[in-house]
């Protein structure tokens, strides 16, 4: 089996060890900034740095990296988002990105301190393009990042030699 790997998050106009490239279906990672390029960045960033949490939208063009399923997902600037968060002292989420949500389905579960289970369901059908923890401490936060429509599936590819 092998190891997980955990996605990563690459955002329009940041500078990054790594850049993301996207070409018509495809997207390619360079070492080296180049023009329209994505920079990679911790996928722990404040989510008001690329969403509108008020307007529920993409404030900048990003993308999440599936390295275990060698494929990626763009959310252009100004796609709509809904926010689901989830804020118990144990929090188990049941998605992942990629998958898709109908509405009614469940996306969480959160242990309450009386030690009782909550169930947390969609109310939107989309793709989780992020599941986003903020250390706060004590709670555990989650949000759950889903896009209705809008969101574009990428192939990963080697860059041309």
């Amino acid at each position: 089996m092998d190891p997980y790997k955990f996605p990563r998050l690459f955002v329009e106009g940041k500078e990054g060890e790594e850049y993301a490239v996207v070409e018509g279906d495809e997207v390619v990672f360079v070492k080296e900034k180049v023009p329209g390029a994505l920079g990679k960045v911790p996928y722990e960033i404040p989510l008001d740095e690329i969403v509108d949490k008020l307007k529920e939208e993409a404030k900048v063009t990003f993308l999440i990296h599936l390295p275990n399923e060698d494929k990626a997902i763009l959310v252009p600037k100004g796609s709509k988002v809904k926010l689901f968060k989830v804020s118990h002292v144990k929090v188990g989420v049941t998605v992942k990105e990629g998958d898709e949500l109908e509405e009614g389905d469940t996306y969480a579960y959160g242990l309450t301190g009386k030690g009782e289970v909550r169930r947390f369901r969609s109310i939107v059908k989309g793709k989780v393009v992020m599941v986003h923890w903020e250390p706060y401490g004590g709670r555990d936060d989650y949000h759950v990042l889903v896009v209705p429509e809008g969101a574009k599936e990428l192939r990963t590819r080697a860059p041309r030699g």
